[in-house]
């Protein structure tokens, strides 16, 4: 490895709106920068340090927070490393400090591959892969999973990219979901219940400025275009801005807005993840869209972002 994130795969698309430019790191798969000419889409980090708040990792085999870092598997409780020691919460998966294996690269494309092996936390083999790939209208990012174990085992995946639009001071960005549903967590983030985000303070239909706004929910019940796709917005009051896109695989968004995220600079920005996930945090325990891979299926699934004008 060349850096604390590994190497460092570049890619780059011209396109009728501009060149867009990409930077995948080989450490957590991350999408560490992502941009059209000047304008960051998402909020970068240097190489050199690890990503800060999992910046654009992806996570597997579980997403969010798993209670206690336990479930339950055939009668017997199973233990992952905690994470989250302030909440005793085992957080994101097993993959952020993976460092993945090239399987092809193009100018516009990149394909990594990482193998989640048996541990006693989560005693499955799992082959996953993830594509990066820059097109005119933006970003396709590609989530494949086989299982390689003699059973079904538990999985779900998503990613954790922080965006920004850096043309326009971030704080002023207007953050748009149609979700219908809110998770209710408890004080360690673990779900206890749903509400319906209408009339709530998360129902964000008309938008709300990521400056006046701390936001930590997961979002499902997402209306989907005739395409099967559901949209998050994150623009700039003249329109300009972002489409964050998923696939029916994707039936949850995690929605996070920070405003202490750190800049290459060295101080301080607003940034929103948002983040495509295919279930609901705690989800072993749960159950709640949890997938089950059986011997030899494959999972697919598909986010990306299209920049709107």
């Amino acid at each position: 490895m060349t850096s604390v994130t590994g190497e460092q795969f570049v890619l780059t698309h011209q396109g009728p709106s501009g060149l867009f430019t990409a930077t995948i790191t080989q450490v957590g798969a991350a999408l560490r920068t992502f941009s059209l000419g000047e304008i960051d889409l998402v909020e970068p980090y240097s190489d050199e340090v690890k990503a800060p708040l999992c910046a654009g990792q992806v996570m597997a085999p579980w997403v969010n927070r798993l209670d206690h870092g336990q479930w339950k598997h055939n009668g017997k409780v199973l233990q992952n490393p905690i994470t989250i020691v302030e909440q005793d919460n085992a957080n994101h998966g097993l993959m952020l400090d993976y460092i993945y294996d090239l399987v092809s690269q193009t100018e516009s494309s990149v394909t990594l591959a990482g193998l989640i092996s048996p541990t006693a936390g989560y005693p499955f083999e799992v082959l996953t892969h993830v594509t990066y790939s820059l097109s005119d209208f933006g970003l396709e990012v590609t989530h494949r999973a086989v299982n390689r174990s003699l059973e079904a085992a538990p999985y779900a995946t998503g990613a954790h990219p922080y965006f920004t639009f850096s043309a326009v001071d971030s704080a002023d960005l207007i953050l748009t979901s149609d979700a219908a549903t809110l998770t209710l967590v408890n004080d360690r983030q673990i779900p206890v219940a749903e509400a319906a985000t209408a009339g709530s303070d998360f129902d964000l239909r008309d938008g709300v400025r990521i400056g006046d706004r701390h936001i930590d929910e997961d979002l499902t019940g997402l209306p989907r275009d005739e395409q099967g796709l559901a949209h998050t917005y994150l623009r700039a009051s003249d329109g300009r801005g972002l489409d964050v896109w998923q696939d029916a695989t994707f039936k949850h968004v995690v929605i996070f807005t920070p405003k202490y995220f750190p800049t290459v600079l060295g101080g301080e920005t607003s940034v929103a993840a948002i983040e495509p996930s295919t279930s609901a945090p705690n989800a072993f325990n749960s159950g709640r869209d949890l997938l089950w891979l059986e011997p030899g299926v494959e999972f697919l699934g598909r986010w990306g972002v299209a920049v709107t004008r």
